[in-house]
């Protein structure tokens, strides 16, 4: 069982701790008091795949007290653009922190994917960059049958990385036993 998990989101903070206690879910982070969060007080938990820039690889868990919220992320900073994956201790911390919150709250709602609202706002930009994208592909002045495939390319590029990002952040609601993979790091 994978009790603990530490990892640093960003240069601009410091190392957390996160550990699952008898009485909650511990928080420790040099410069800030020490947390406590009762098992009670989590409402929800969300889980998703969210990449950016350098963090090409990177999970997100969401734990949600009604008022507020933190944020664990699958990698940890490291330096300039150099994150470390930290899958193989996040998957089964995240998954022993959910277990361990539905035996304890099972109001706690288990959540997967992305808002409705940030998946289908992001569906509908995403098309609309797709319309820009082929419109400034069409003035590629690029001749002969290399236009077609570096044409091909690009557009294949980008749409591989939408289909991911949305077969990984489709909305819905699991349980402890039933975790999609899509929103957990395999190792």
């Amino acid at each position: 069982m994978n009790t603990s998990y530490t990892f640093k989101k960003s240069a601009f903070e410091k190392i957390q701790h996160w550990e699952l206690t008898d009485n909650g879910l511990s928080f420790k982070q040099e410069g800030k008091t020490d947390a406590l969060i009762p098992y009670q007080y989590i409402s929800t938990i969300r889980m998703q795949y969210k990449p950016f820039r350098y963090r090409t690889y990177n999970y997100s868990c969401i734990i949600s007290t009604g008022t507020s919220s933190v944020e664990l992320f699958s990698t940890s900073y490291e330096g300039f653009a150099n994150f470390s994956d930290l899958r193989e201790t996040y998957t089964p911390f995240v998954k022993e922190l959910v277990k361990t919150v539905q035996e304890n709250n099972p109001n706690c709602i288990i959540q997967v994917g992305q808002t409705s609202s940030v998946f289908y706002g992001t569906l509908a930009l995403n098309i609309f960059l797709l319309f820009v994208l082929l419109r400034l592909i069409y003035f590629i002045p690029i001749q002969g049958s290399m236009s077609i495939v570096i044409k091909l390319v690009l557009v294949g590029y980008y749409f591989f990385y939408v289909v991911k990002s949305f077969k990984k952040n489709k909305p819905q609601q699991a349980t402890s036993s039933e975790i999609p993979n899509e929103v957990l790091p395999s190792f």
